[in-house]
């Protein structure tokens, strides 16, 4: 019985896994793979983002905190919020957070099509391979808009092979009438990284 259970447990997360929506975090060990700096570096993310010693900043979607310890690291008088729908990827990064002694960063559950922060209160904002799993993205990116701060960047990251994708095209239509304008875009033939500012 124990072994039929386990069997639908692990098809349930491979389902997940290769097919749209969030990110199994059984699975979470394979987003820390070093091999990912191959792909897209955090110092490289933390470059594309214009942060500035004092910027405050919201990760959607943070998963086990692959990008958020560098960035939590150029921001010396500034903060990084890690905000994710799933409370076991918050605890990999709550032991990362320790570890390594980070003092600003913080920890959010939540769901992204409802974000429960002030207005105006982010300089930036980031997803990385997160809008698609998103259900109702829309929401999601006016919800954004509400907490980002005048001529705040949003930026928005995806990468080939990730059954969530989305193109480029299809991203700026869906983010340009939400509240934002064109800023500027970083490509390679692994993914890309559009970055809006809000109007």
């Amino acid at each position: 019985m124990k072994l039929n259970s386990n069997l639908v447990r692990w098809k349930d997360i491979w389902s997940r896994f290769s097919g749209k929506g969030i990110y199994p975090h059984e699975l979470a060990f394979l987003l820390d793979n070093p091999i990912r700096k191959f792909i897209l570096s955090p110092k490289k993310l933390a470059n594309y983002l214009h942060l500035k010693q004092n910027s405050k900043v919201l990760e959607i979607g943070s998963g086990p905190g692959y990008f958020s310890l560098e960035i939590a690291r150029r921001l010396t008088n500034g903060y990084i919020v890690l905000y994710d729908i799933q409370h076991e990827m918050l605890l990999r990064c709550q032991k990362k957070i320790v570890e390594k002694a980070i003092q600003n960063a913080f920890l959010v559950r939540g769901d992204a099509e409802s974000l429960p922060f002030n207005s105006n209160g982010f300089d930036i904002v980031f997803l990385v391979t997160v809008l698609g799993e998103v259900s109702n993205s829309k929401i999601c990116l006016q919800s954004i808009n509400k907490i980002l701060s005048a001529g705040g960047i949003l930026s928005v990251t995806e990468m080939k092979g990730d059954p969530d994708l989305i193109s480029i095209n299809e991203l700026n239509k869906m983010v340009i009438g939400c509240g934002y304008e064109y800023y500027e875009e970083y490509s390679s033939r692994k993914g890309f990284t559009v970055n809006y500012k809000k109007i």
